[in-house]
């Protein structure tokens, strides 16, 4: 009988790769990758690394203090382009994790002082980007006041206001708040503790949706010129 790890490498990738994208795939890559050295190098690939789901994680997790590993499975899947590492990393930001923005500015010397490639190097602006583009609804929701902090705090206060961008946050976390309170209303769960503190309007916007594409729009028209 053949064992796992003497399957082709090609194979071996197919698998976890297969594992990292399970409802709670950093939680089983991890611990695959504790089973034997090899499928812990296997892990380190980079087309496993971009596969890894960081979704149950990201919406549960504030206190991100047992990953603050440079080494670590979120640090590497971010670094390869893992958009759900970089959304975790994002509310990481938005939640004022010390230990995270040391790491993002300390970035910015790794390319000078290190042999680490420009294309691995983390900038705020990227990570809170993919937060608002990949965390989930709720997620994106309870990070209101968190967002239109952050824009104003590395846009300006004018620039932000001028923009459009502070009533487009609330414009759509007020939507997806409304829906999961509408939600909840139906199944008789009548609290919404996680959100409670987020400034909502007690309707939602009567036209349609404000999505997270127009919040985007909006992103990336104001942080055009500025990066990092």
């Amino acid at each position: 009988m053949v064992h796992i790890t003497q399957l082709p490498p090609e194979l071996l990738n197919v698998i976890l790769v297969l594992v990292a994208m399970s409802s709670d795939g950093a939680g089983d890559l991890a611990r695959a990758a504790l089973s034997c050295n090899a499928l812990k190098n296997h892990a380190k690939e980079s087309v496993v690394l971009k596969a890894v789901n960081f979704q149950r994680l990201t919406s549960n997790t504030e206190d991100f203090r047992k990953h603050r590993n440079r080494k670590g499975l979120l640090c590497l899947c971010a670094r390869a382009g893992n958009q759900s590492a970089q959304a975790m990393m994002g509310k990481a930001l938005l939640v004022q994790d010390p230990w995270f923005w040391g790491m993002i500015f300390g970035d910015s010397l790794l390319v000078h002082y290190w042999n680490v490639a420009p294309s691995e190097v983390l900038h705020h602006i990227d990570l809170v980007r993919s937060f608002i583009l990949h965390a989930s609804s709720l997620d994106v929701a309870a990070m209101c006041q968190a967002l239109v902090n952050y824009v104003i705090t590395y846009a300006g206060y004018k620039a932000a206001r001028e923009s459009g961008i502070v009533c487009a946050i609330y414009d759509m976390c007020s939507y997806k708040v409304s829906t999961v309170r509408a939600g909840r209303l139906r199944n008789n769960q009548f609290t919404i503790s996680s959100v409670a503190s987020v400034w909502v309007r007690s309707e939602p916007p009567r036209d349609k949706e404000f999505n997270r594409d127009t919040v985007i729009t909006f992103f990336d028209e104001l942080f055009s010129s500025v990066h990092g």
